[in-house]
């Protein structure tokens, strides 16, 4: 995969400020990105031995793009100050959160030799991922409007459905 593919994605989404940015599960984080709309879950039927149980359905909030932070180290900065890492509490972690909602993603670059990348936010915002141990991993995905994913893997291999190549493959120069 080489690097003008990977920035020909990420173009498209330079000058779009994140919304709804958050902590979900565990250090998982995600930003959304575009125009919203809403992403309407199937009906989870109530359990009929359960007399607490209700049917239930998610209905939630998506933008054009949706970028999830999954199984990695991550740290968000601003201004060069840290303002969380993954193993902060939920408190700092979404206090960070705070100050990226509303920033617009200027700049992506990554390292895949040393399994790392940076976002960078317009008003000085930065989100730096990396390997997380010794584990492979899935870091982040990019979720584009085509209905496509970006991934990318804690050996510094990408994978999307557009690549020339193998599932999952590392940079090439161009």
């Amino acid at each position: 995969m080489s690097p003008s593919f990977i920035e020909g994605i990420f173009s498209e989404l330079y000058g779009i400020p994140c919304w709804n940015v958050r902590q979900g599960h565990g250090s998982f984080v995600t930003f959304e990105f575009g125009t919203p709309r809403l992403e309407i879950g199937k009906v989870v039927p109530r359990k009929p031995d359960d007399p607490r149980s209700y049917a239930s359905r998610l209905v939630y909030p998506r933008g054009d793009w949706h970028l999830w932070i999954y199984c990695c180290g991550w740290r968000m900065a601003q201004d060069g100050n840290i303002l969380a890492a993954n193993e902060s509490t939920r408190e700092c972690i979404a206090g960070a959160c705070h100050v990226l909602n509303g920033q617009a993603l200027d700049a992506f670059t990554c390292n895949p030799a040393r399994g790392t990348s940076r976002f960078s936010f317009d008003l000085g915002g930065k989100l730096n991922t990396g390997p997380y141990d010794d584990e492979l991993l899935e870091q982040w995905m990019l979720h584009c409007p085509d209905g496509s994913v970006l991934i990318y893997r804690s050996d510094g291999a990408l994978s999307h459905p557009n690549s020339p190549g193998a599932p999952f493959e590392q940079l090439s120069n161009d």
